[in-house]
């Protein structure tokens, strides 16, 4: 019996957090799309940091080919003679 009124309790206050007003405003934003807005360029720079490196473009270059694929362990190049070449 006592296990029963634990029950009904239990679930009487489950029944009360649920129907109490929510406290918190939400903030919904509206925005009108057939307005005219001022145009805001967006630089790379204002969100990460950001650092550029020069790729080498000449005979020279390690891979004399077409870069496939880049992860992050792994460079699969083709090779001009259609060879397939992965760097670790």
């Amino acid at each position: 019996m006592k296990r029963i009124n634990v029950v009904v309790v239990l679930f009487l206050m489950l029944g009360w957090s649920g129907c109490r007003e929510n406290s918190g405003t939400v903030d919904i934003v509206t925005v009108d799309i057939s307005q005219n807005y001022p145009k805001k360029e967006l630089v790379l720079q204002d969100f990460m940091d950001v650092e550029y490196i020069p790729l080498e473009t000449n005979d020279e270059f390690i891979t004399q080919g077409d870069v496939m694929a880049i992860d992050n362990k792994y460079i699969v190049v083709r090779s001009y003679e259609k060879s397939v070449i992965y760097w670790k």
